[in-house]
């Protein structure tokens, strides 16, 4: 019997630092956001804010402030991308990051995504650093990891 190809359709988002990778069935929407609400008390710079999506208050943040890459502006209002939620109490359901444009649809399976060389960023919210087609490398996010932290700030 022939050997059935793993594909995962993924989404590559172009932030101001290295990419991100995130698998379609991550990805809620892709939206502009203009009217953000800006945190309420102390809350770290890559908490954005909250925006209305869908009628429903979300978490706007920053990934590449959040892992501890400093190459982006500082600014709120923008193209962002609507990740579904962790499913455990206290998490938020839906949560932005906020991108630098729109991102590449990507199809990869074994062959086309690999772990890259070289050490991992040190950053908890970082599960993996790795390179589709040989050449473009990109991070993969823990999505468990983000998901406590933004809970945190979300409330």
């Amino acid at each position: 019997m022939a050997e059935v190809a793993r594909q995962v359709k993924c989404l590559l988002l172009p932030m101001a630092g290295t990419p991100v990778i995130v698998p379609n069935s991550a990805v809620a929407e892709i939206v502009t956001q203009q009217d953000i609400a800006p945190p309420n008390g102390e809350t770290p710079d890559w908490f954005l804010g909250t925006g209305t999506w869908r009628g429903t208050e979300i978490p706007l943040i920053s990934f590449d402030r959040l892992s501890g890459d400093r190459h982006d502006v500082p600014r709120a209002a923008g193209r962002f991308v609507i990740l579904f939620g962790i499913e455990w109490e206290g998490a938020p359901a839906f949560y932005g990051i906020r991108i630098e444009a729109l991102p590449r649809s990507e199809t990869v399976n074994a062959e086309r995504l690999a772990r890259a060389q070289g050490p991992t960023p040190e950053s908890e919210y970082i599960a993996a650093r790795a390179t589709v087609g040989g050449d473009r490398e990109c991070l993969v996010p823990d999505f468990d990891q983000l998901g406590r932290t933004i809970s945190r700030y979300s409330r």
